[in-house]
């Protein structure tokens, strides 16, 4: 399988994650951003199973007010945004298309017990609560290295008498 890391596009969703979250841009802004269909699986992946849910597509407005993401939320688009920034590709299992509709109509049919399997498939193919890295170790190593602020060095307070 061939491995592509679209470092535009990655670097579109995250600048555009980080306004949206901020409350800066509204939902429809950043569909704009976001420009024309990616093959790199990290962008279709955090946008449809991620920042898709984030906001209400049916009108257009921020995440600010009663809507603004709460500090869990915060977190959760920081850690997309930091693997958006590294070159590590998705390795999640995929489900598009058909796929998807069909576990959406089996889902609905028994009451959510399908969807319930799939998601004990996820947490078998690898640790859920650092998606969309695969691996804790993954997400360790890109916190270590952080993309914003590298090389940044902080001054000391000037202390006047």
């Amino acid at each position: 399988m061939e491995t592509l890391i679209d470092r535009p596009a990655r670097t579109a969703m995250a600048e555009a994650l980080r306004h949206l979250a901020a409350g800066r841009i509204s939902n429809d802004q950043f569909v704009d951003r976001l420009g024309p269909a990616s093959r790199d699986a990290a962008v279709t992946e955090i946008h449809l199973n991620g920042a898709w849910y984030l906001y209400d597509d049916t009108r257009e407005h921020r995440l600010t007010g009663r809507q603004r993401l709460d500090g869990e939320g915060r977190r959760e688009v920081a850690r997309w945004i930091l693997f958006l920034k590294t070159d590590l590709e998705y390795e999640w299992p995929s489900l598009r298309g058909l796929r998807w509709m069909l576990l959406l109509l089996l889902s609905a049919v028994t009451l959510g017990a399908a969807g319930a399997l799939y998601r004990r498939r996820m947490r078998r193919a690898g640790d859920i609560e650092v998606w969309p890295f695969l691996r804790r170790q993954d997400y360790e190593a890109a916190l270590a290295q952080p993309p914003y602020l590298t090389g940044w060095k902080c001054r000391p307070p000037v202390l006047s008498h």
